[in-house]
This record gives structure tokens, sequence and C-alpha cells, in this order.
């Protein structure tokens, strides 16, 4: 277990947070040129991605935490402070972008139904503010942060799975399996009657965050079989997710992919020195490109440059916000790890 803290999970975060953004640039934009490489960002892997690392690293803090309480509050002070930043931002602000005036912005009740839908983490109830983007492909405001809810699920769900199999050396992984079959079975389900959007949420995304807690707790094992087992579940992958389209084996074998390329490659093991901006990107940067579509600034300035500046501006705002809003709420511990890689 001495090498479970040096790994390329910050690597992974920050590939699979600029696979959604582009993904989204290029489906916001409605950019023709733009359109042939939707293909490769496929953001339901990058999402998944995200929830396999989550099992990990969640278990692990878990695990590191005195108590639940301290648990429970460590997640939500890595959480809540940037997700009420933009909120609250693009709330008050996108006022100004409105087609309604301010006095009827502000006094529309989908105003604050959208606060308090998106406060609670229920975006899904109002993804739309008055009169905003709404000559844009959609009209919500932060189409990203569907999966937000998720995470906080599993954030809660964890302490029970814990209370569940606390006796007994392999009970977490019986239970992971029953999980993880139930998860299979919910996802597939949903997929048959054309219901990808029920299939998608919480109970069909556990069989990636349950990987992600068995690849924990048996490290030893899995990184003593990494090399042997690669080539199997990339061969499963590929039938698939390829070949097959379909959703039995594909979790455990993509979940174990990440976990691979978190244990190899050693020169990506210090990409977060500069910071953990992939929150930041993730929760910033749709926003971003619904405002330059809204400006028509695609249709005005070359596609290309516009979308390399927006990308640009969503790593700035990124940075700044791991430093000075993100970090400060951060353990102590975390905080000398970053200051541990500043200083490698």
């Amino acid at each position: 277990m001495k090498q479970i803290n040096i790994n390329n999970f910050d690597f992974l975060r920050v590939v699979f947070a600029f696979t959604v953004a582009f993904a989204h640039l290029i489906e916001l934009s409605e950019v023709e040129m733009f359109q042939p490489y939707k293909g490769l960002f496929n953001t339901r892997l990058a999402i998944n991605g995200f929830f396999v690392i989550s099992g990990f690293l969640i278990a692990k803090s878990y695990e590191n935490s005195n108590s639940t309480k301290e648990y429970i509050f460590k997640r939500i002070k890595r959480i809540v402070p940037a997700y009420v930043f933009v909120i609250l931002f693009c709330a008050l602000f996108f006022s100004i972008i409105s087609s309604v005036s301010i006095s009827e912005y502000f006094l529309n009740a989908q105003f604050w139904k959208y606060l308090l839908a998106n406060l609670t983490f229920q975006n899904y109830i109002e993804p739309c503010l008055p009169g905003v983007f709404a000559s844009n492909l959609i009209c919500a405001v932060n189409g990203a942060l569907w999966t937000i809810k998720i995470e906080e699920a599993f954030y809660l769900l964890l302490p029970l799975f814990y209370l569940i199999t606390k006796k007994g050396k392999n009970k977490m992984l019986v239970f992971g399996v029953i999980i993880y079959v139930l998860s299979i079975i919910y996802f597939n389900y949903f997929v048959s009657i054309d219901k990808y959007r029920i299939a998608k949420q919480l109970p069909g995304a556990l069989a990636f965050f349950m990987s992600g807690i068995i690849f924990f707790k048996n490290f030893d094992f899995f990184i003593k079989w990494k090399h042997h087992l690669i080539i199997p579940c990339l061969v499963v992958f590929i039938m698939e997710h390829i070949i097959f389209d379909s959703h039995i084996l594909k979790p455990i074998s993509y979940s174990f992919m990440v976990f691979y390329i978190a244990y190899n490659f050693k020169f990506l093991n210090h990409f977060g020195k500069y910071g953990d901006i992939t929150y930041g990107v993730y929760i910033y940067h749709f926003p971003i490109i619904q405002v330059a579509v809204y400006y028509g600034l695609f249709k005005t300035y070359n596609p290309f440059i516009v979308g390399v500046i927006l990308l640009l501006l969503v790593i700035v705002l990124a940075t700044i916000s791991w430093h000075f809003l993100e970090l400060r709420y951060l353990s102590e511990g975390r905080k000398k790890r970053q200051r541990k890689l500043w200083s490698s």
C-alpha cells in the first residue's frame, strides 16, 4: 500500500474534464468545422472515469478520516464552495444578458426555482434562467452539473457500505459484486426501453463507483497482477464498447484501464503540481461557452481561435478558483500535499 499515493489521478481527471469541455464546445457552438471531431470526445467514458476515480479516492478519504462526520465535512468543503459560487454568479450576473428586464428577471418564479433547484443539486428541475440563452441550442446555464448530485449521493452511500461490510475481510468484495450486478441490471433495463437519461443516473453509475472501491480495498492484489490483467480488460472493453455496444463487463474492464493508467507512466506522477484545476474546468466551461454562443463569437470570428481563447479562459478561471477558493477550504493534509507537489 506504500505506493498508493504515487499515481496519475490528477492527470486522468484533467483529461476527463477537458474531454467533457471539448465535447460541449463542439455541441453548443454548432460550428460545422468542429463536428467531424465529435466522436473523439466521449463524455460518457469521461464521466464514468470520474466515477471510478471517485470510488477509489473517496474510499481512501473515508478510511483516512477519524469519523464519518469528519469525512462528510471534507467532502462538503471540496465540492460546495466553488459549486455555490458558480450557481450564484451565473444567477446574478446573467441578468445583464437576459431578454427580460432586471426587475422582471429577479421577480420571476423561474429565477427562484433555478436557485433552489441548483443549490440543492437538483439541476434537472430548472436548468434555465429567465430570458437567458433562449436563442442558443439549449437554454441550460450549466448542463455539466447533473453529475454532481450523483457524486454527492456516492459520498453519502459510502459510509453505509462500510457499515454493512465492517465485519469480515472479504465482505466488501462480495457486497461490491452484488451492487455491481444490480447496477448492471438497472442500466440495461432502462436502456432496453429507450430511457438512457434514466439509465445513466445513480443506480446505473454505481458499477463504476463500486469498481473504484474494490480496486482500493484490494490494491495490493491489483498492483501485483496489473500487467497480467490489462490485456484481458482491453479485449473485453473493445468487444463490449465497439463491437457489441453492451454493458456487462465493460464497467469493470474500463475501470481497470483507468486504474492501470493511474499506476503506470511515472512521468505523469506530478501532473497536479500547479493545482487541481479539474473541478474548476468541469463546472466553469459550460456557461463560458454558452455566453460565447449567445454573443455570436463563433459566427463573427474564426471558430478555432474563439475555441482556443475560451479554453484558455477556462484554465485561467479554474486555476484562480483552485488557489483562492477551493484550496483554502481543504484539510491541512491536502494543503501539505499541494505544497509538496509544488516544491518537487
